[in-house]
């Protein structure tokens, strides 16, 4: 008695074989596409963490000058004018 069914052709052999060659190709472009992606996140993370350090420098030379000479004229309105920079969080 033998199989049932139909006996699998030559050419569905290949195109089964060109599906699967065009998905794994798919696959590849979209792995390629979302390390692009995350490698450019990683970049602009990076970016905000620089200027967060310079933010942060910045203000620490602030207190600095608090301490030694209270606050000065020049300083008050460099205070004034960091509190309405627009990329700065403020917390009020």
């Amino acid at each position: 008695m033998g199989k049932r069914g139909r006996k699998p052709m030559k050419s569905d052999s290949n195109t089964r074989l060109e599906k699967s060659r065009e998905s794994a190709r798919q696959c590849r472009h979209r792995k390629k596409l979302r390390y692009e992606y995350l490698e450019e996140l990683v970049d602009d993370r990076e970016k905000a963490i620089a200027q967060l350090h310079q933010e942060v420098e910045r203000l620490r030379s602030v207190c600095q000058q608090i301490d030694q000479f209270g606050v000065t004229n020049v300083l008050h309105q460099e205070l004034v004018q960091w509190n309405d920079d627009s990329d700065v969080v403020n917390f009020n």
